[in-house]
């Protein structure tokens, strides 16, 4: 019975990280799309349509869907050539 509860415990925690790290994730891959923008030409089609994918990025983030908020920002660094 131990041994079940402390694994319940583990695996909670864990649970817990991996949601928080994930949450911590987005505001950085955000800014990195940002910065990247920044320094490049604000009237293209590509860069544009990347800001935008970062706005949307950065509301599904405040909404707390952290896993779609990554996929979208990871969309947008790839659409900006941002190595990852």
């Amino acid at each position: 019975m131990k041994t079940l509860m402390a694994v319940t415990a583990i695996v909670v925690g864990l649970t817990f990280m991996a949601g928080t790290a994930t949450a911590a994730m987005c505001p950085t891959l955000i800014k990195q799309g940002r910065d990247a923008a920044a320094k490049m030409d604000m009237q293209s089609d590509k860069v544009k349509q990347a800001v935008s994918m970062l706005d949307h990025a950065e509301a599904l983030h405040k909404e707390g869907k952290h896993a779609d908020s990554v996929k979208e920002a990871n969309g947008a660094l790839e659409m900006l050539g941002v190595k990852k």
